[in-house]
């Protein structure tokens, strides 16, 4: 049976990546994102010292949360930099701070999220009025 409208989540999901890109700094056209399962990257718009001249990405998913890789020249799976680690959905100043870190050296390696995706509507709640237009806000004439 199709679903008229997003899911919670999804319309979180895209707040939450607004909030985090404008905090991270992403390039135009940056952000992509899967809804089965649940995952996002986020193309950053700065380069690591130990690599300048491949880009960086953002990668998050609802099974292992924020991952900071480096893109490889071929077609081939990334180099994961640094794991953010718990929660599964931080701020976007600890996710940009988190960035910063792994790109000075001052943090590396780390641990994948062990959020519930079962809880994914609850803990991107909040990021879902970023997503929405002002006309669909409840109680504008929009989404009730």
């Amino acid at each position: 049976m199709l679903q008229r409208g997003p899911r919670s989540w999804e319309v979180g999901l895209a707040g939450y990546l607004r909030a985090v890109s404008a905090a991270v700094g992403v390039l135009p056209g940056g952000v992509g994102r899967d809804f089965d399962p649940p995952a996002a990257y986020l193309a950053l718009s700065r380069r690591c010292a130990q690599a300048p001249e491949r880009d960086l990405m953002l990668v998050w998913s609802a099974e292992s949360g924020w991952d900071l890789v480096l893109e490889h020249a071929e077609l081939g799976p990334g180099e994961v930099l640094g794991r953010f680690g718990d929660p599964l959905v931080p701020e976007p100043g600890e996710v940009a701070r988190f960035v910063d870190d792994v790109v000075a050296g001052r943090r590396e390696g780390g641990r994948p999220a062990r959020g519930a995706a079962s809880d994914l509507a609850d803990l991107l709640q909040r990021y879902t009025v970023l997503a929405l237009p002002h006309a669909q806000l409840p109680g504008q004439g929009g989404l009730a």
